[in-house]
């Protein structure tokens, strides 16, 4: 993932607060050291994360995450795992983004029983055009997401993103679910 969320998308390891410009002005991040990262020897790398992160690293990610809202639980990680797998395997395009497997994955085991709302805090949904930030606004009929790049004349892109997880999830577990169950706040 980018943006607040960016993670080594090789490991999965976290990157450091303190944010490094290289010569063009774009502020990088540096792989923190920790087993995985060490092992791949990806620590002290600089990125900025990626749209695209190996399978591993967004499963590693996943269950670091998890660890800091529950206990360790190995029958969630297999599952987990065996989900990312399929849809890893199945997304292609936009579908293959590390936001829109983690919502559908977030789907897959909140459908199989497990309280997967801490899931939320560790994504953001970016701009399905052109990965930029999205704006929120609440109205009377609910909630907008504006690209503040402005690459679509301020549409809203919560359809579009709800659309493609739907597309995803639907592809990967063979049932259709309604895009409106995706991406809720």
């Amino acid at each position: 993932m980018i943006g607040e969320d960016a993670f080594c998308p090789k490991t999965g390891a976290s990157l450091s607060d303190e944010r490094y410009y290289d010569e063009t002005g774009r502020p990088k991040r540096v792989v923190t050291a920790d087993e995985r990262s060490l092992a791949a020897q990806a620590a002290g790398e600089f990125t900025t994360g990626a749209v695209r992160s190996s399978k591993a690293a967004l499963f590693n990610r996943f269950r670091d995450c998890h660890d800091r809202h529950r206990p360790a639980d190995d029958r969630l990680y297999r599952k987990a795992a065996l989900a990312l797998a399929r849809l890893k395997r199945v997304g292609e395009g936009a579908e293959s983004w590390d936001v829109h497997v983690w919502y559908a994955l977030r789907r897959r085991l909140a459908t199989a029983g497990y309280d997967v709302d801490w899931m939320h805090a560790h994504v953001e949904p970016r701009c399905p055009r052109c990965h930029g930030r999205l704006r929120y606004e609440q109205y009377e009929t609910g909630i907008t997401a504006r690209c503040v790049r402005g690459c679509d004349d301020g549409a809203d892109q919560l359809p579009a993103i709800r659309e493609t997880v739907a597309a995803l999830y639907g592809r990967a577990f063979d049932d259709a679910v309604d895009p409106d169950a995706f991406v809720q706040f």
